[in-house]
Parts: C-alpha cells; structure tokens; sequence
C-alpha cells in the first residue's frame, strides 16, 4: 500500500520526463518431501523446507524509475529485494542503464541490462507479467543471475505482415550459486556474449537465440590431489578439472501466443560446455493458458536433461583412495540437473495491475542442482509435490 501511494504521487507530480514504477509477488510455498528443500533458483541459499510455509521463495518487492534525458535518450535504474544466496533480504541492484532510442528500429543500452536471452523472461523479476506463479525452474532458475554489466544493441525493420528484430549483447555476468552446505560459490570475472533473433506477427513470437558464456579456470580443489596419485587416468582427469579456459555454449529456439483467450507457449533449450564439470543440459517447456473472463487455468511441463557424465578417475577400489574417488564425483556433479516439473494453475486478475495464482507442481528429479537434497544417503531418483499461492501486483 505504502509504495502504492508513493506510485501516486509520482505520478501526480511528474511529467513525460520521469516515471516511477512498482512491482512485486507475496508467495506462499508449502511442500512436504523428506529431507528436500525446493527454491526458485540457483542463487537462492534457502527455500521451502518440508512442512514449513515458506514465504521467501517466491516473495520480491522492486522499484523502477525511467527518466528521459533527452529526446531518443533516457536512464532507467530498478532495484528489487527478494531472498539472495544468504537467505538474506536485501536491495539489489537489478538494472541500471542509459538507452538511446533515436527511432523504433534502433535502441543501443549501456551499463546493467537485463540479459533477456529466453523467450518470457524479459520481465523475469514482474511476476504480473507472466501467467505462472514463478519462471520455470527448469529453464530459467538454472539462470543463477538475469542481469549483466555491458551493451546491447537491437535492431527492427518490419518483414512482411510481422516485425523482424535482431538483438546482441555482450558484457561482464558475474554471478553466485548457493550450495547445499551454506557456501556460495562466486563467479565474479566471466562474460557472456548472445545473440537474439526474433519475428512478431500478430499475437505470436518467435526466437532462435545464441550465447557462449566464458569462465575463467584453474585453482580446482580436488585435481591436485589426483595429479599425485600418478594413475595415469587420474592424472588425466586433473587436467581437465583444472583448465584455465572455460566456456559454454547454448542455443534456444521458442514461439509464444499471447491472444485471448488462449495463451501458449513451447521452448527449448540446449547448452554444453568444454570441460568436465560444465553444465550440459537440454530442456524443454510447454505451457497452455486459457483465459475466462478474470479467470485463467493453465498447465505446465518443464523439463531438464542432462547428458553430461561423470568421468571416472581409474583409481582403486581401496580404502585410501575412497575420500578422493567420492571428492572427485562430487566435483563434477555440482552442475547436473535432470528434473521434470508438470503443474496445474489458475490465474484469478481480480484488479487492474493485481492477481492472484494458486498453483500446484508435481517434480521428479535426480542429481538436481535446482533442489538441496539433505538425505544421507541420497535417494537418488525421487519426488515432490509443491504448492503455491501468490499475489502480484504492478504499477
């Protein structure tokens, strides 16, 4: 209510040189697997633990402001706060950009910039602005950061009936996955570089999109060991363990529909890397909506593969080398996710810029980096059943 008013008298004050926006989701998570903990994303060191009502997964409040400079050139700045990797709450900065934009067919931004590579994640934070409770986890929570510091440039010209667009981008993404154990890892010197092609035709959208995300290597805890060892195979896999040049590579390709009262959407994804504990994963997302008057029921299947194996080391089976075969596997594994997702939703829009989502998701996973796994042992292949309640509103 409170940055409501604020929105108010912003409005009320100010003309076409400067707006003040709102957004937010107050979440409600519940599910009750044994020893699992479901979160939103990779970045998120806390989430719905078994039995508990969680309200930080899906919870975030942010602020936009946009003001024009001058004509074709303005500055736009968003700061959100949500649960971070310390299951902390704390303002972030999430965008911070000047944007020139002499004419529709060219708009060059510079500084913090959404990276907006899939389809329905240009908004990734405005939970108003998509028709489920949260992004798929499967695709867009392996996403351990959605901004990154840099350039874009985009590009449209209309083609035929539709409009043609082509958007590159390139900067510094640096980014924090939480672990299970309370630690982050923090990757704070790597860029990315993408490539975005789209084609709009009335209510549909369609992407085929590129990026390579580069990291740089070496400093792999465990491949010094392994070199000692001096089994050949071992010694081989420290080398690959310990490369200083590491990259990634993806592609996605999707189409949207966004009439009404039907909404639709079907996406892939594929990324592979060229080292040993890189992600490699395909994934995929098809989500139908049906809108009824201020009502929209809606069901979902995401799903992520992975396809990459864990190398052995050729050590022997002896207890002196068991610490460093479980160290060596558990090196590589960090980044494996093979999860399956289907949900059923309902979208109530029971006020302008507000609604209300009730949603439930039924997971199957295994080696999932998506969901912290506190059994001992792991239970390997196993199940979860989430629920969700949600309010979104946007100003």
């Amino acid at each position: 209510m409170a940055l409501g008013a604020t929105i108010v008298r912003a409005d009320a004050l100010s003309d076409s040189r400067f707006t003040l926006g709102a957004f937010g989701t107050i979440g409600a998570v519940y599910q009750n697997a044994h020893g699992l903990v479901y979160r939103r994303n990779t970045s998120q060191g806390h989430g719905a633990r078994p039995g508990e009502l969680d309200f930080g997964t899906d919870s975030i409040v942010g602020l936009q402001a946009t003001g024009r400079i001058a004509s074709g050139f303005d500055a736009q700045v968003q700061v959100t706060e949500h649960r971070d990797e310390d299951g902390l709450w704390r303002p972030e900065l999430e965008r911070a950009f000047l944007r020139y934009q002499p004419d529709p067919s060219l708009m060059v931004r510079a500084g913090r910039i959404g990276l907006g590579l899939y389809l329905l994640a240009d908004a990734f934070d405005v939970g108003y602005a998509y028709l489920t409770i949260r992004p798929p986890v499967e695709i867009y929570g392996l996403l351990a950061a959605d901004e990154f510091d840099g350039l874009d440039a985009t590009f449209s010209r209309t083609l035929g009936n539709g409009v043609g667009r082509i958007r590159v981008l390139g900067g510094k993404w640096p980014f924090e996955i939480a672990q299970p154990d309370g630690t982050t890892v923090t990757i704070d010197n790597d860029s990315v570089l993408g490539l975005t092609a789209d084609y709009l035709l009335g209510n549909w959208q369609t992407r085929a999109a590129l990026l390579q995300i580069h990291i740089p290597g070496g400093g792999d805890p465990v491949a010094p060991a392994l070199a000692q060892t001096g089994f050949p195979q071992a010694v081989t896999l420290a080398g690959e363990l310990n490369r200083t040049q590491l990259n990634s590579y993806g592609g996605e390709i999707g189409t949207t529909y966004e009439g009404d009262p039907l909404q639709a959407s079907l996406i892939y994804v594929h990324l592979n890397s060229d080292y040993v504990q890189g992600p490699k994963f395909n994934s995929v997302l098809a989500l139908v909506g049906y809108r009824m008057a201020q009502i929209t029921p809606y069901a979902e299947y995401a799903m992520t593969d992975n396809f990459g194996g864990i190398h052995a080391t050729g050590l022997p089976p002896l207890p002196v080398f068991e610490p460093l075969i479980a160290a060596a596997r558990e090196d590589q594994v960090g980044s494996r996710t093979t999860q399956r997702d289907f949900s059923l939703g309902v979208r109530y829009d029971f006020a302008p810029h507000m609604d209300l989502k009730a949603q439930i998701d039924r997971v199957w996973l295994h080696q999932s980096e998506l969901i912290f796994d506190y059994n001992v042992p792991p239970p390997g292949h196993t199940s979860m059943t989430v629920y969700g309640l949600a309010v979104d509103f946007a100003f």
